[in-house]
Order: structure tokens, then C-alpha cells, then sequence
């Protein structure tokens, strides 16, 4: 799974990177962004990519065996302690309640321990079906209330900075967290793979029959309500698209010897702090370069910050490498005294 990894970090890099390069200070394209208007719109499918992360959370959730009630709350509070800092930092005090997808992870991690605790996986996969199915017909019902902040939570609300919300994401965590239950269960066998293959490819399929396989670029702000308010279709190619890079990547490349600190393996264990200083590092350059950001032709400044971003985030990834290694050390030390 670490090429999965990989190949979802580095294209989420790219997209927040080349969104914050060419976009206004509302997120935005201007009448002047004609050339990149144009391309961001061909290669919207990336978006695709970008919201494996949730699954791919889930999965190492079940992988790493997280999911002790106790423990997951542990990981939930940082998780949100990190999400609202996070909010601060990067967008100042005013949106220090945003809802995005670290907190969005924490809360579904707290859900999906209590289930497994109180019930079994069978109430996790009902709970994430609900969620993915029962989305739109919420968003419906609820809409004429949307300014309360927790039902912002349950169905999201773009204009108030509520991006990731409960219906339907939870349940793209929820099945990355199954897709690890199952293959641990059936220790990976081929059964598994070819259904989990299969399933995936109907997923694609039936969003791509409905044209919902890729949002559509908003002009006025790239981060619409078609990306985290989508269509039934959109949610399952996401987890149709899991799956088919899952089964291939644990086929393929499961057997690759990954050096420590390459750019594959660093990406692939540092998922959690190359997001956060990404997106730190993204703000603070465009605060301070906003005037001269390529925001309607190619230039020197984007080709070079693109390549910096890369190579910083491979370097958080070393550290993260790093400093779990140092960890591991101490707990040793410990246990053999």
C-alpha cells in the first residue's frame, strides 16, 4: 500500500500547490486565468486522488489496530487539536471552527472504535452505506437550517468554510477501515482481491455511466460544494478508485523493497505532517508572493515552487521516519528495564 500512499500524497501536493499558484485570494479564477482555467479544469479527475486520504486513514486506523475505544479517542483529540490550530494559523482566528478533514477522520475514528466495540464491522459497513446513500436526501431536508453549526457537520456548508462533512464522508473512512478488516480477515487471499478488484471497477462504472465520475471546476471557488456536497456517484468512484489502486498496488508492488528515506517510502509514513506543512508552507508563500503569482500563464515561480514543495515534503517525510524510529527506541529502552 505504501505506492497508494505515495501516489495520493504527491498528487495532493501537486493539486493544493497548483491551486494556491493560480487561483485569486477567494480561491478563485479571474477573468485573466484563461490558459490555467483551462488545464485545472481537463485534470479535475485528480480530485479523485485527493480524497483517497480519508480511506487510506481508515485503513491504517484497522492496519496499526487503532481502533481500542480509549486509544481512538487519544488520536481523535490530537487529530482535532491539529485541524483547529491548523485553522488558525493558516486562515486566522475567524475560522478556527472550520470543519475540514482532520476533523472529519478524528470524529469518524471515535464512531468507528464505539461500533467495534459495542457491535462489529457488519454496523460500520451499514453506518458507511448510510452515510454515502443517505447524503443527498439529508443535505434536502436539512438545508433550510444549514446555518447551525452541527448540522453544518452532518451535511457541510461551503460558505462557512465546512468542507468535509459527516454524510457522506464518514463513510469513505468507514470503508477504508472494512478493506483493511477484510483483508487482515482473509489474509489477503485471491478471493478477496478479484471482489474487492470487481467491486471497485462497478463503482467506476456505474459514476462514470452517470457523469459523476469528476466534479466540475467552479470558476468563483475551486473548493465547491460539487467536491465535498457530490453526487452518490462521485463518493463511490472515490472508493471505486481505492479499491482497484489497492488490489493492483498490493499485487504489483507489494513486494518492491522501498529504500527508508526515499521519496516513495517518506511520503508514504509522513502522510499526516506533510498535509499540515504543506499547507502551512502554500499560505505563508502566498501571502508574501500573491502579486506575483502566475495566476494566468506559466512562469518561472511556479515551476520552481512546485519543485520546492515536492522536495519539502519528502524532507517532513524523513523527519517523520526519523523521529518514529527515536520513539521506538525509548519504548524498547523502557520495556528492557
Amino acid at each position: 500500500m505504501n505506492v497508494v500512499k505515495f501516489i495520493c500524497v504527491a498528487i495532493m501536493i501537486f493539486v493544493h500547490a497548483h491551486m494556491m499558484l493560480v487561483t485569486n485570494a477567494n480561491y478563485g479564477f479571474d477573468s485573466t486565468s484563461g490558459f490555467f482555467y483551462k488545464i485545472t479544469d481537463k485534470f479535475m479527475f485528480l480530485t479523485l486522488f485527493v480524497l483517497l486520504l480519508p480511506l487510506l486513514a481508515g485503513y491504517v486506523f484497522r492496519i496499526n489496530d487503532d481502533y481500542e475505544f480509549k486509544k481512538a479517542i487519544k488520536i481523535a483529540i490530537f487529530l482535532l487539536f491539529v485541524g483547529f490550530l491548523m485553522n488558525i494559523v493558516i486562515w486566522g482566528v475567524k475560522y478556527v471552527f472550520s470543519w475540514n478533514v482532520l476533523q472529519l477522520i478524528g470524529l469518524s475514528f471515535v464512531i468507528i472504535a464505539f461500533l467495534m466495540k459495542s457491535f462489529s464491522e457488519r454496523a460500520i459497513f451499514l453506518s458507511s452505506l448510510t452515510a454515502v446513500l443517505m447524503a443527498p436526501l439529508l443535505r434536502n431536508l436539512l438545508i433550510n437550517i444549514n446555518e447551525n453549526y452541527f448540522i453544518n457537520i452532518l451535511i457541510g456548508n461551503i460558505d462557512r468554510s465546512m468542507l468535509w462533512p459527516f454524510f457522506p464522508w464518514f463513510g469513505v473512512v468507514g470503508f477504508g477501515f472494512l478493506f483493511a478488516h477484510y483483508q487482515l480477515k482473509s489474509k489477503n487471499d485471491f478471493k478477496f482481491k478479484i471482489i474487492s478488484l470487481f467491486t471497485g471497477i462497478a463503482f467506476l462504472i456505474f459514476a462514470a455511466v452517470k457523469n459523476e465520475i469528476s466534479p466540475p471546476l467552479n470558476r468563483n471557488f475551486v473548493w465547491s460544494s460539487d467536491i465535498f456536497q457530490p453526487e452518490t456517484g462521485f463518493v463511490l468512484a472515490t472508493i471505486g478508485l481505492f479499491l482497484v489502486l489497492s488490489v493492483l498496488g498490493m499485487t504489483f508492488f507489494n513486494k518492491i523493497k522501498l529504500k527508508k528515506y526515499g521519496i516513495v517510502n517518506s511520503y508514504s509514513k509522513g502522510i499526516l505532517w506533510i498535509y499540515v506543512l504543506m499547507m502551512f508552507m502554500n499560505s505563508v508563500f502566498y501571502s508574501s508572493r500573491r502579486e506575483s503569482l502566475p495566476l494566468n500563464k506559466p512562469t518561472f515561480i511556479y515551476l520552481m515552487w512546485m519543485i520546492f514543495i515536492f522536495i519539502f515534503s519528502w524532507i517532513v517525510g524523513v523527519l517523520c521516519i526519523k523521529l518514529s524510529e527515536k520513539r521506538l527506541t525509548v519504548f524498547f529502552k523502557k520495556i528492557n528495564r
